[in-house]
């Protein structure tokens, strides 16, 4: 089995916070929803203008912070080296869905 090494040096912050925010949502709406859910079992009530703007900033700050550990990977990564890969060829008969 060859195996060829490549290294990430750069990734795009735009792209991938954005692409990254969307898998980050999914694993963290349940958890706002939850977090909803109890305030409005404690205090009885939620304006809906909470539910809407911790949805948003959640979103809003997942974003940032992903941008902002790409910035930082591409520092890291310019300095001491990036993530090394070994990768293989895969036999052409292996279909890609």
């Amino acid at each position: 089995m060859k195996l060829t090494k490549k290294e990430i040096t750069f990734v795009d912050p735009m792209h991938t916070a954005k692409t990254l925010v969307l898998v980050y949502l999914c694993f963290s709406f349940p958890i706002v929803l939850l977090a909803l859910f109890v305030a409005f079992i404690r205090d009885g009530s939620i304006p809906g203008f909470t539910v809407l703007s911790a949805l948003i900033l959640n979103a809003l700050l997942g974003f940032a912070l992903l941008w902002i550990a790409c910035k930082v990977y591409n520092w890291v990564a310019g300095r001491f080296g990036g993530i090394e890969l070994a990768l293989r060829e895969l036999p052409e008969e292996i279909e890609a869905d």
